[in-house]
């Protein structure tokens, strides 16, 4: 289930696209238009992903719906997510399907290097307290789906929901839908699809190797996009529908309070056990 989180936090984080432009009446003009259309969406775009490496902290709600070997996938989550100086995020998830299987409502914190999670059912496997706890360095390859989890938060350091319109600097045929209000919000909407591996050349090595296996594991080649940006360049909600064969998952998220105070804390020490499960720890 951890492995299915991340993945879909990855994907929901991945997008914050600008563009404008104008069409001129002759098709050489219309050609040359729709060139500096391009440029002028990687100028932007580029705008973003410099301001969006300012961003300390923001708050995103979280929706993930879709289908993979006949079974389906429903979730929806409130997200707060610190970026700097140190990374944590707190989050609530809904219950949720997941493959089939029923999941009861549940928050989870990650501090540091520990994981702390309050969900129904846990309580005896974390010594009859409340939350259970875990060092994320301790989980083992088998409880976290083969995803190295202390990488995983050093990757969020670096990726907000807009740093990662690098990615998106390569789509050949982004344009505006028109002028959408989200969330009380004024945006600008935009779609358009890039390749899964002109999109990863925008990144650094490190950066494409994560981003890499995730959509290696999802089995898609071209990432299709709908993302509405506000006024001040960063993204107010992206949604993404990926397809492999029968299998689709549709992520949107929308983000809101940037740079605004994050509070997530450790819980109480007394309300506070080690998680054991099996399988779960090296």
């Amino acid at each position: 289930m951890l492995r299915r989180l991340l993945t879909g936090t990855a994907v929901t984080t991945s997008l914050a696209l600008a563009l404008t432009g104008c069409f001129g009446e002759t098709k050489e003009r219309a050609g040359e238009a729709r060139e500096a259309i391009k440029q002028t969406a990687a100028q932007v775009l580029g705008k973003a992903a410099q301001k969006s490496g300012q961003i300390n902290s923001f708050t995103m709600g979280m929706s993930i719906a879709g289908t993979a070997e006949g079974q389906t996938t429903q979730m929806n989550a409130r997200i707060q997510m610190r970026l700097r100086p140190d990374v944590a995020m707190g989050m609530n998830f809904d219950s949720m399907n997941v493959g089939g299987q029923t999941i009861p409502a549940y928050e989870m914190r990650l501090i540091g290097d520990a994981m702390y999670m309050k969900m129904p059912g846990l309580e005896e496997a974390a010594g009859g307290k409340p939350w259970g706890r875990v060092a994320l360095s301790e989980l083992s390859q088998e409880a976290t789906g083969g995803v190295n989890m202390q990488q995983a938060m050093e990757q969020a350091r670096r990726q907000s929901p807009a740093e990662q319109t690098k990615m998106f600097t390569a789509s050949k045929n982004a344009r505006e839908v028109g002028m959408e209000t989200v969330e009380g919000v004024r945006t600008r909407h935009y779609t358009g699809t890039v390749s899964v591996e002109e999109a990863l050349a925008q990144l650094d090595a490190e950066s494409q190797q994560a981003m890499r296996q995730s959509y290696q594991q999802l089995g898609v080649s071209e990432i299709p996009f709908d993302v509405w940006v506000g006024d001040d360049d960063l993204p107010r909600k992206i949604s993404v529908k990926l397809a492999a064969g029968a299998n689709e998952m549709t992520t949107t998220a929308t983000y809101g309070n940037y740079n605004a105070p994050v509070d997530v804390v450790a819980p109480p020490t007394a309300e506070t056990g080690d998680l054991n499960l099996p399988g779960l720890r090296n």
